[in-house]
């Protein structure tokens, strides 16, 4: 009989993104920022955690990239905001399967 369990490895591999991108203080402070005040751009975002712009710049892509921000463009300018649903669903379901996993099969 075969384990019905999902592969706790994936799970892991599937949020390998989100704990790299939360395992830095700078991108920590970002999120915090854009949470506290949605909608600014590069700039506002490295004002406040007061970082340079190509790093705050590269703190943003990676965020994205990870699915914790999205961007809205009007003109020129970029405006950050924070998109967690989803990130945090996926955290949720690798949680609850490393618990319902402690548990042992019937």
């Amino acid at each position: 009989m075969s384990d019905p369990r999902p592969d706790l490895r994936a799970l892991f591999d599937e949020s390998r993104e989100l704990f790299v991108a939360f395992g830095d203080r700078h991108r920590q402070d970002i999120v915090v920022a854009l949470s506290e005040n949605p909608n600014l751009t590069v700039r506002e975002v490295s004002e406040q955690i007061g970082l340079s712009r190509p790093a705050t710049s590269h703190h943003l892509r990676i965020l994205r990239e990870a699915g914790l921000l999205s961007e809205r463009r009007e003109g020129r300018r970029t405006f950050y905001y924070p998109t967690l649903r989803t990130s945090f669903e996926q955290l949720r379901t690798l949680l609850a399967e490393v618990e319902r996993q402690r548990q042992p099969v019937q």
